[in-house]
């Protein structure tokens, strides 16, 4: 590639440095190497497509300026030709437009939190309008300023004119404006009628004021950008009923409606015949028309998958869905934090001084006295990521560091306040002391020691960086961003929106959902959150970072890291799994009924029905799925250390009584058929942690116990080795060399987390090495020919193989600041079948989720800040 450019070095009118060919380099390379692959669908038995043999006939006017307007901003031609692909695909599983009669369609696409989605649903919009669709309703999330957000993003991409410069007028566009994004491009086609602006959503007052109506042939499209709120959509929803009226009670305009985070707030999680307010609202306006297409898009599906599929009008994606791949520049939960079986710790800073000043778990009176020196630490390394970028010629690019810590509104103010203290402080050392090479001033010497411990192999030198910091930090200011600053918004509909272009961004829930942080490079995460869906939206980190993802450092406590690992191997099965689906050719409502038995469920669904009961049954299947005890039960009060060896105990009694002992390649000790009622009578003894889910009642023990299936009938038992040189323990006439794993304390609570370097109780390959090698060899062939970019292969993908369930042992010493609590009992259980088959009901379990378990597993319901939803 240099070769080329030297080629064309002397053709240029101005001298090109050897840096800047340098930078030319880099910058090709990185749009060069982005690559994209095509997502994976399934769909319902009675799709029929229509989209290819109508291609030709479409104009794509509007796709093409889009298009355009993508290369012009940066984006990689490979991945713009990716895109082409997967917005035809979504175009035509949503329906063809021009289709007469009556019919509507439902689908889910799924994609990684702040992976592109938006540009993936603003070049759908482009092709919908292309199409033929004429009334296009985007739900931007429940709070202002993400709706202003992606309204600017709408103006740009599809609208074509800045809203903004309508100040307080609404409806119909008669207003001359700016011309922005599309509309520089082809000014034809700015004529998109925009129902909101920037600076105002849909209210009644709107249609009340406004005298537009909806042409039955409309030559442009209108469109709607909501916030997820009961006052806008009635009101929506009232002006769509005047346009129904007007043409005989329905309305025969094509309509296009995408709810952006779908899984937040869409969801009914009440009885059918009274649905939550913003469920009943989508399904009414859906109603008024005869031809509509639902799509909805999230990162986080399980709750759109949880819906009762048997439900004729609700949002259940009955035709389709969609699994969008990521670009290979994606910054994502395996880039930062790795996976349960190979642990990243680059860049990523585990907390341990924050508790004393800001309990993971506290109240909205807490009284912050000062910030962590953790916290300070970062705001230094956020400054000195500024100046480096600025050293790299990234002065124009926005800049953010991310304060997460509280959802409660007085608690961030208070942490805002304090921060705004440091910023200060900080940057007038900087301004006054700086300039002076041999400065020995406290807060530049913090700076440089920063420097030195996290950006010493960035290719900049200190002295570089202390000459740029003065100017790179000038601007920097302290937002919060929360609940009253977003009512102000609403009420003050010409109060600023734009945020400062090097910004500490301080808040709690309102961060968590859509909101992007642009050129966000420090974040700071200390939050008591495990459910799957609302961890992963809070990890505002996630994105691109092309050009700076070197400069990138994550402040976050122990637990929420291994929690981000394994959520993110939640949803990967759930990827896994569609993609096998689809070569089953199985439809949206087999991976809905597959999604809801998966043991993760139990998570998911808690956080959706918290508000309105107490307890919930839930069904799951444990064929094909791995169980383990990753949080160890350490309470002296119910003494579960001494009660578990002596469950132990009596197990390997009946066992050596009744099994048979059978060889392992890993050479631990395995006995084959041994009765469910001695496996059963284990599960019952053993005492678990109370927050978890499957070990903690005698649910899982009277599954074992009442077992109908022939092949559940005897169980194997294994006892887990560890290194030939580990302590020892005589088990089952056997000396055993232990397994070591780091256990690490909770700070709420007597429990031990089992973490370290796996992240997981179990190896990889641990029920994989019970198999013959011939069997494990085949399957691992297969999954390679199907997933060839996968490295490894999922462990439970040898369950299907496995000839009879699978009850492993692992005795694990004490952390070794506590060795009064003896060797620790951990358990894992392996179920044959296959995950992906919704069919099969022998591995079928019902769960009553209790309290207890839902106040250990999901320990905070977001919401907007403590503050009450409008639904």
């Amino acid at each position: 590639m240099r070769s080329t450019l030297e080629t064309f070095r002397p053709t240029v009118d101005y001298d090109l440095s050897d840096e800047d060919l340098d930078y030319l380099c880099r910058k090709l390379a990185e749009q060069l190497n982005i690559d994209v692959d095509l997502g994976t669908a399934i769909t319902a038995e009675d799709f029929e497509p229509w989209l290819k043999e109508k291609k030709r006939d479409i104009e794509w006017e509007r796709w093409a300026a889009y298009r355009t307007l993508m290369l012009r901003q940066g984006r990689s031609p490979k991945v713009i030709d990716k895109l082409d692909d997967l917005t035809d695909d979504i175009l035509d599983f949503a329906g063809d437009p021009t289709v007469g009669g009556s019919w509507n369609r439902r689908g889910l696409v799924l994609g990684d939190v702040q992976s592109g989605k938006t540009a993936t649903y603003l070049g759908l919009f482009n092709k919908a309008a292309d199409a033929g669709y004429r009334l296009v309703i985007l739900l931007a999330g429940n709070t202002e300023v993400l709706r202003r957000q992606t309204q600017a993003r709408v103006d740009e991409a599809f609208i074509g004119r800045d809203t903004a410069r309508q100040g307080r007028r609404t409806g119909a566009d008669t207003t001359p404006s700016k011309h922005i994004g599309i509309g520089l491009i082809r000014k034809d086609l700015a004529h998109t009628v925009g129902m909101t602006t920037v600076l105002r959503d849909f209210r009644k007052s709107s249609y009340e004021a406004s005298s537009i109506t909806l042409p039955k042939d409309a030559a442009h499209p209108f469109v709607f950008v909501l916030k997820k709120n009961k006052s806008v959509l009635s009101a929506v929803q009232q002006w769509l009923e005047e346009q129904a009226a007007a043409y005989g009670g329905v309305i025969h305009t094509p309509l296009l409606l995408l709810d952006d985070e779908s899984d937040y707030a869409s969801i009914n999680t009440r009885e059918d015949s009274d649905p939550t307010a913003i469920n009943k609202a989508i399904r009414d306006i859906l109603s008024l028309f005869a031809r509509s297409s639902y799509v909805a898009f999230t990162a986080t599906p399980f709750a759109n998958i949880f819906m009762d599929h048997g439900v004729d009008n609700d949002l259940f994606p009955k035709d389709f869905v969609y699994s969008l791949e990521a670009p290979s520049n994606y910054v994502g939960s395996t880039t930062v934090f790795g996976t349960t079986e190979d642990v990243k710790t680059d860049r990523l800073h585990l907390l341990d001084d924050v508790d004393d000043l800001i309990p993971l778990r506290h109240k909205s009176e807490l009284v912050v006295p000062a910030l962590p020196a953790s916290l300070k630490e970062a705001v230094r390394t956020f400054f000195v990521a500024n100046a480096i970028r600025d050293l790299r010629g990234q002065t124009d690019q926005p800049r953010a560091m991310l304060v997460n810590v509280s959802r409660f509104k007085r608690v961030q103010a208070q942490v805002h306040d304090l921060l705004q203290e440091e910023v200060t402080a900080l940057n007038n050392a900087v301004q006054l002391h700086c300039s002076m090479p041999g400065s020995r001033h406290r807060e530049i010497e913090r700076l440089r020691r920063a420097y030195e411990a996290h950006f010493a192999d960035t290719g900049t030198t200190w002295d570089e960086v202390r000459k740029a910091l003065p100017q790179s930090v000038s601007d920097v200011r302290v937002q919060l961003f929360n609940s009253d600053r977003d009512k102000a918004l609403i009420e003050e509909e010409e109060l600023s929106w734009e945020r400062p272009p090097r910004m500490v961004a301080v808040g709690g829930d309102v961060l968590s959902r859509g909101l992007t942080l642009e050129g966000l490079s420090t974040s700071y995460f200390y939050r008591a959150v495990t459910a799957s869906d609302t961890l992963m939206q809070m990890a505002r980190w996630f994105g691109y970072r092309d050009g700076y993802q070197d400069l990138c450092h994550l402040w976050i406590n122990h637990d929420s890291a291994d929690n981000y690992r394994l959520a993110a191997e939640s949803i990967e099965d759930l990827r896994l799994d569609l993609r096998l689906m689809l070569r089953q050719k199985l439809t949206p409502e087999h991976f809905g009924l597959a999604v809801k038995k998966h043991p993760t469920s139990l998570l998911i669904t808690a956080r959706n029905k918290m508000r309105n009961t107490q307890s919930a049954t839930k069904v799951v299947s444990l064929a094909g799925r791995r169980l383990e005890t990753t949080r160890l039960n350490v309470d002296p009060k119910v003494g579960a250390p001494e009660k578990n060896r002596l469950a132990l105990t009596s197990l390997l009694e009946a066992v050596l009584a009744e099994g048979t002992k059978a060889p392992t390649p890993v050479q631990w000790p395995r006995w084959q058929g041994v009765p469910r009622t001695s496996i059963a009578d284990f599960l019952e003894n053993y005492v678990a942690d109370p927050g978890d889910p499957f070990f903690s009642d005698a649910t899982l023990s009277g599954w074992v116990r009442r077992a109908r299936a022939i092949r559940f009938a005897t169980w194997d038992v294994v006892i887990a080795k560890g290194h030939k040189s580990a302590k020892r323990e005589r088990i089952g006439g056997t000396d055993i060399p232990i397994p070591r794993r780091e256990l690490v304390r909770a700070a709420d609570r007597p429990t031990l987390r089992v973490s370290g370097a796996r992240m997981r109780l179990a190896g990889p390959s641990d029920v994989a090495s019970l198999l013959p090698s011939n069997v494990r060899e085949q399957i691992e062939t297969e999954f390679r020919e199907e997933f060839p970019e996968k490295k490894g292969v999922p462990e439970t993908r040898f369950y299907k193989a496995l000839e009879r369930p699978v009850l492993m042992i692992y005795l694990l010493q004490p952390p070794d600041d506590d060795q009064t609590i003896g060797n620790l009992v951990a358990v894992k259980v392996a179920i044959p079948g296959d995950s992906t088959d919704p069919r099969n009901s022998e591995g079928e379990v019902e769960y009553v989720i209790n309290t207890v378990a839902q106040q250990q597993w999901l320990t905070e319901f977001t919401g907007a800040d403590d503050e009450d939803i409008d639904d």
